[in-house]
Parts: C-alpha cells; sequence; structure tokens
C-alpha cells in the first residue's frame, strides 16, 4: 500500500521538472536575447556606395588644394582609479605615464570638383561603426568620402575591447573613444579651414627589410618600400605637409612596455617636420609642415621584433633590447631615407590632380569562435548585419597618378604583392583565389596600400595558407598565430574580389 508521503513524491518531482523546464527557458531566452542584442546592428543597415568618376576633373582640371591639422588624442591620466588599458600582446596592461602625444592627423584634398578626407590615428584599432559615427558628426558635408586609418600601436589605450584588466573585461574606456571620435572630426575641419592651393609629387623609395622588419610567417614576403605624397606650396614650394606609408607594427617597445608613446611614427613625423637635434647637435634637418603616417600591409605580422637589431644612421648605434630608443632608430631610418628623396628629388609636381573614389560595403562570414564570444560577452562592441555576419568596406581611390587601395585590417603583403603559396598541411588546399596581386591590379604608377583603413577586422589571410587543422603547414608544430585574429578563410577572398571588381577585372 502507498503511504501518503509515498504518493506526494511523485508530485514533487513533477514541480521540480517544471521549475527546471522554466528556468532553462528563461536562462535560454536570456541567451536568445543577450546574442540578439549584442549582434545587433548598431547602424540601422548602413550601406556605402560611394562612386567618382575622375573624367570630369581630367577634362576640366582646377588647381589642387590641400590642408593639414593635428588633434591630441593623450588619454586622461589624472584619476589614479581610473586606469588606461593599454591595447596588443596581453591584458591588465595599465598605463603608468605618457612618454610621448599621441595624434589625430587630418589632411583634406580638393580637387576642385570632389573633396576627400583622411585621418591616421595613433591607436590600436577603429572599427567601421566609430568611423560611420565621425562621417555622421561632420556638420560640412562636402566632403565626398572621409577615410580614418589606425597605424595599429600596441602602446595605446584600447579601442576595440580585448585587451581590459581580463579577458573578461573590455578595455574601452567610452569617454575616451568618443573624444577620439571627436578628435577626428575637429582635425578634419581644422584641415579644410587650412586649405590653400598646392602642387603635389609622389614618390616610391626603396626601403630594406633587413634591420627594420621580420617577417614572422611563411612564406616571407614583405612590403618594404615607401610611399609619399610630398605636398608643396605653390609659390615658394615649402612643404605644406605629406602622406607616408609604409608596413610595420608599431609595437617596437614590446610587451614590458607600459608607457603611452606613438613609437617610430611619432619619430618619423617630427624627423620629417623639425629634423632630428639630439645633444646638441643636429642631425638632420627638416622640411616642416605637418605629416600624416598611415600603415600598409601588416598582415604575416610584419614587426621590429626582438630579434631585429636597428641601427640608428644618424646616431650611428644599434638597437637590439626593445625600447623607446629603438623606436626612434626606425623612426630615423624612415626620416632619413624620405628626407633625402624629397630635398633631392627632380620628380615633378602638379597643382592638378583629378580624385577618383570608388568605396562601398561589404559583407564577410564571421568564422573566429573567439570572436563571436567577445562580441557575446561586450568586449567588442560593434555591429553586425545578421548572424555570424559582418558589414566592413573597402575603396579604391584616385589622385592623379596615384592610387589608394583602403583595406579594413592587417591584409597580408601576398595579397598585395603577389607570393601566395598552398603549403602542404593547411586547411584549403585549393587553388589560390586572391590573383592577380592587388597592386598588379590597381591604376597608376605610384600604389598606396592603407591598412586598417575604415575598420580593423584582423588579419586579411590567402585563403590557401589558412592553418588552423593539423597538420601544420611549414612542419610547424603549432597552429599559426594569424588565425586567432582574424574574421575567417573568406575575408581574404572577399576583400580580394571587392577590388578586383573596382579594377573591372574578370568582367
Amino acid at each position: 500500500m502507498m503511504t501518503t508521503s509515498d504518493s506526494r513524491r511523485p508530485r514533487l518531482w513533477l514541480r521540480l521538472g517544471k521549475w527546471l523546464v522554466a528556468v532553462l527557458l528563461v536562462l535560454a531566452a536570456a541567451v536568445v536575447a543577450r546574442g540578439y542584442f549584442a549582434f545587433r546592428d548598431r547602424l540601422g543597415g548602413y550601406r556605402l556606395a560611394v562612386n567618382v568618376d575622375p573624367a570630369r576633373a581630367q577634362a576640366e582640371p582646377r588647381p589642387l588644394r590641400v590642408g593639414f591639422a593635428r588633434v591630441s588624442i593623450n588619454p586622461d591620466m589624472s584619476d589614479p582609479k581610473k586606469p588606461v588599458w593599454l591595447a596588443g600582446f596581453s591584458q591588465n596592461r595599465a598605463a603608468t605615464r605618457i612618454h610621448d602625444d599621441l595624434w589625430a592627423i587630418a589632411c583634406v584634398l580638393d580637387d576642385g570638383w570632389s573633396k576627400i578626407g583622411f585621418v591616421a590615428l595613433d591607436a590600436i584599432g577603429f572599427f567601421q561603426d566609430d568611423v560611420v559615427q565621425v562621417r555622421r558628426q561632420m556638420q560640412d558635408n562636402s566632403l565626398r568620402f572621409i577615410t580614418v586609418c589606425s597605424t595599429h600601436n600596441h602602446s595605446t589605450p584600447d579601442l576595440m575591447g580585448l585587451w581590459g584588466p581580463s579577458v573578461f573585461r573590455t578595455g574601452v574606456d567610452p569617454a575616451y573613444r568618443q573624444k577620439v571620435i571627436d578628435a577626428c572630426v575637429q582635425a578634419l575641419s581644422l584641415a579644410m579651414s587650412n586649405q590653400e592651393p598646392a602642387r603635389v609629387s609622389f614618390h616610391e623609395i626603396e626601403m630594406p627589410a633587413q634591420g627594420l622588419v621580420a617577417d614572422t610567417r611563411k612564406p616571407e614576403v614583405f612590403d618594404k618600400d615607401v610611399r609619399v605624397m610630398h605636398f608643396t606650396r605653390e609659390g615658394d614650394g615649402s612643404t605644406i605637409g605629406s602622406i607616408v606609408n609604409w608596413g610595420n607594427h608599431p609595437e617596437t617597445p614590446w610587451s614590458r612596455n607600459k608607457e603611452i608613446t606613438s613609437d617610430y611614427c611619432g619619430y618619423l613625423r617630427d624627423a620629417l617636420a623639425n629634423g632630428v637635434n639630439l645633444d646638441g647637435k643636429q642631425h638632420l634637418s627638416g622640411i616642416g609642415g605637418v605629416h600624416l603616417f598611415v600603415n600598409g600591409a601588416v598582415g604575416g605580422l610584419m614587426s621590429t621584433t626582438p630579434s631585429v637589431t636597428v641601427r640608428d644612421p644618424l646616431l650611428e648605434k644599434e638597437y637590439k633590447e626593445p625600447s623607446h630608443e629603438k623606436s626612434r632608430a626606425v623612426g630615423h631610418a624612415l626620416a632619413s631615407r624620405i628626407l633625402a628623396r624629397l630635398k633631392e628629388s627632380t620628380v615633378p609636381a602638379t597643382d592638378h590632380v583629378a580624385i577618383g573614389i570608388q568605396a562601398r560595403s561589404i559583407e564577410v562570414p564571421l568564422h573566429n569562435k573567439g570572436y563571436l564570444l567577445a562580441g557575446f560577452l561586450g568586449l567588442i562592441d560593434r555591429g553586425y548585419v545578421g548572424w555570424r555576419t559582418l558589414r566592413t568596406e573597402v575603396a579604391l581611390i584616385t589622385v592623379g597618378e596615384a592610387s589608394i587601395a583602403c583595406v579594413p585590417g592587417e591584409i597580408y603583403p601576398e595579397i598585395v604583392n603577389g607570393g601566395i603559396e598552398q603549403p602542404e598541411g593547411a586547411d584549403f588546399p585549393a587553388a589560390i583565389i586572391e590573383t592577380p596581386p592587388l597592386r598588379q591590379m590597381m591604376p597608376g604608377n605610384i600604389k598606396f596600400v592603407f591598412g586598417l583603413a575604415n575598420d580593423e577586422i584582423g588579419y586579411i589571410l590567402p585563403k590557401s595558407q589558412w592553418d588552423e587543422e593539423p597538420p601544420f603547414a611549414y612542419g610547424r608544430k603549432d597552429a599559426p598565430y594569424g588565425e586567432v585574429n582574424s574574421v575567417g578563410p573568406e575575408t581574404g577572398p572577399a576583400v580580394h574580389a571587392a577590388f578586383k571588381q573596382f579594377c573591372r577585372l574578370g568582367e
């Protein structure tokens, strides 16, 4: 015979089961709600589509005008209770002081028909959402296109969210993020008001990789040379400013550094403008003006690693251990070659250039599970266009005889210059997709590649070199680093296909 106590047990288990199901349903709903919130489109269906044909400016040329400006983006370090988390390398790296200033530097070009703006930030990266906010905050809408690039500096405040006090806490200070956005707007506005008649010359300067940059992943392919747009005044030929493009991670002081610095980028810009005067001795004469540095093809981990010994050509000293002095040596090596070219060059300058613009949004499949988790946890706070689908953008700009590929991340030099391989052990042994190389497709004589332009989606690899699963290529025991910080294996093909379309190939 069942007792009263025994008869109540099924009811108790039934109630517990119902409560458990209810709790699981609530948790599932919370996860779905959190996922929907985290991966929502913050830009309200934003689609970029800019097409400016240079034909009219070519047929009816008008005088070139240019303006430069810069605005400080140093973080506020006055409150010791609010640490500034440095981006790059690892979490929990709080800044101790500001070694040298960080800047948002702007250049505005006007060919008489179209006006475009460039901003270069001393920053690890700047998401497309932030760039769109800069565009929307600009009250003067006469700019046909705005490009914001990050130098990818590893000694600057976290603007992406991955380098906070722990792996589960963002390192982004919303107030600092807004300060950088405001600084971009201010720098562009000042550059517009500073416009004046100008002449421009384009330069490609040979720069040896040895002693400056290491390629830390096979195949060994560099984008070693420096490309420069040099703007001078019509009357006396004095320098207004320049845009300098070169591919190398600004992480020279390395992981133990906790001082905010613009790295070699700052030393380069200062040397170009003011020369180099140390210990009362003038080592190099500058040319004045404001100089904007934009990083190039840094994928494949182009870096001045601790294994690279850099010789400062001005001080005649060598530096191997990571330090600010080593950063200075890299800046001096670049500046000495650039200044020699600009001072002695017989390259003709012109006061008429036609600006062309092709820019559009593209969608990339989000393969990286780490990025998904970081988005879900709110560490990476950026918009999406659907489940596992990321919106970014690409652009191809022509300025007279020069062209600029604006790439939204750290593209591998193999995609830019050629040299893609199909190594045994890689995950996708299919034919090479990203061909012909970017520079082979691009128009013009001098071909700039602006990395981390209008977004930072991480490394952009050739699909045939993607290598997450064992056995690993080139006899490696572990998976290479690049895939960890890439959206996925379809990113390289998607970016390359967009430029192929811009260049009217395969039509």
